[in-house]
């Protein structure tokens, strides 16, 4: 006998019943919500956030009672084929918890960004993967103004699907606020508006004027790598993060954390430190000063730099501990903290920057013995892979028998590398 047999005459009075049912049980859920949403805001605008999220609630209760009440009018026979499926989904919500690094996503933000459902949720820092390169700024300074100003996030970008469209997406969010009134994780709402034409940027803000032109040092190549700890190690507390500034300079910064001090959080601190027009060591001492961390090092070890591409100019802080930038130009390596915290870069040279990881220190850099490698004719990946594989050289295991993590920055000046700084 078949496992699947059709739905009985007698049975099928008791299942629509429970149908209705179900119905009348949403209808009421969806009226008591709405009476909630009344009732918060005690006679004033909602927040953007919870305004966003009534309204997501909302209209997932009427979807659902939708699909119940097709259901109820026309119940299927069993040799009937399967109900298409709903539409696809056009909102999803989001949040990222600063404090622990957790991020949740809802099923519909997977739907919407066309990600395969039970995979990685990104957190804020890889969310701008999505899109398309010319709308990332404008999703970082969203993010950053939100974790610094408290500023809520209310703009349109457009994202890169899995299967290659390309989608215009909403986003409204704010952040939420722990009993000390620290920003403790952020919540948006992504709604796809694709079909409504919605133009890219902020909303009620004017398009951002185009970047200024710049010279050949417009062509410097920067990469990143992670040297991963032992598999026995502690968590990987290293960050790295690189970002073009609103300016037209280049933010360049690396960093072991202290413990229970949000990655995400860090990171935003200093970009809007730095964007507001802070200097690299000023950044980091404000930092520490406004972020939740204790210790002698709130923000423990780190180094700060910014390049500007059209100068040549490096401005560059850190905290005590941490290595200064290497500079290599032509055959000669040199830390740069022999001449304080400004230098002018030229056309060939290379900028290394790294935490310090497990088993070297400052006076046992391996770094600047590699300089005879690093010639000219490599670009940014290179050097950072020759970088990469001479720090996993050198760092011995700690006491517990355990390599740390680390992590570094290449930077190639110019586009006559080639040529230039060997003279």
């Amino acid at each position: 006998m078949s496992s699947r047999s059709p739905v009985s005459p007698t049975a099928e009075p008791s299942v629509r019943g429970s149908v209705r049912a179900l119905i009348d049980g949403t209808r009421r859920v969806r009226g008591a919500l709405d009476a909630v949403r009344q009732d918060a805001g005690g006679g004033e605008p909602d927040p953007p956030r919870r305004h966003a999220l009534y309204d997501l609630a909302l209209r997932q209760l009427d979807d659902v009672g939708g699909h119940l009440g097709r259901l109820s009018e026309g119940w299927p026979a069993a040799e009937q084929p399967a109900a298409p499926a709903g539409p696809e989904a056009t909102e999803g919500s989001a949040e990222w918890d600063l404090l622990t690094d957790e991020v949740c996503w809802s099923p519909e933000l997977y739907r919407v960004l066309g990600r395969e459902a039970g995979s990685r949720a990104l957190s804020l820092d890889e969310l701008p993967s999505l899109l398309l390169p010319e709308d990332q700024p404008l999703l970082t300074a969203m993010v950053t103004d939100c974790l610094i100003d408290g500023r809520p996030m209310d703009g349109a970008f457009r994202v890169v699907r899995g299967d290659g469209t390309v989608r215009t997406l909403h986003m409204n969010g704010a952040p939420v606020l722990d009993e000390y009134g620290s920003t403790a994780s952020l919540r948006a709402v992504l709604r796809d508006v694709t079909a409504a034409g919605t133009p890219v940027g902020r909303t009620g803000a004017t398009p951002p004027p185009p970047p200024a032109a710049t010279g050949p040092a417009a062509r410097t190549t920067t990469a990143s790598r992670r040297l991963p700890p032992g598999p026995d190690a502690p968590a990987d507390g290293t960050w790295a993060d690189t970002l073009a500034l609103p300016d037209g300079r280049t933010l360049l910064a690396v960093g072991d954390r202290p413990p229970g001090l949000s990655r995400d959080l860090l990171v935003g601190t200093v970009r809007g430190l730095v964007a507001g027009g802070e200097t690299p060591q000023n950044a980091l001492e404000l930092a520490a000063a406004l972020l939740p961390g204790t210790g002698a090092d709130p923000v423990g070890r780190a180094l700060c730099c910014v390049h500007d591409p059209v100068t040549g100019a490096l401005d560059w802080g850190r905290t005590e501990g941490h290595p200064a930038p290497l500079l290599v130009r032509g055959p000669a390596a040199l830390p740069l903290d022999h001449a304080g915290p400004q230098e002018s870069l030229l056309p060939g040279d290379l900028l290394l920057l790294h935490t310090p990881g497990t088993g070297h220190d400052g006076a046992t850099d391996p770094l600047p013995a590699l300089s005879p490698r690093l010639g000219g004719h490599l670009d940014a990946d290179a050097c950072a892979d020759l970088a990469a594989d001479a720090l996993a050289t050198a760092a011995g295991p700690s006491g517990d028998g355990q390599r740390g993590a680390a992590r570094v920055i290449a930077v190639r000046i110019g586009s006559d590398a080639g040529q230039a700084g060997h003279g």
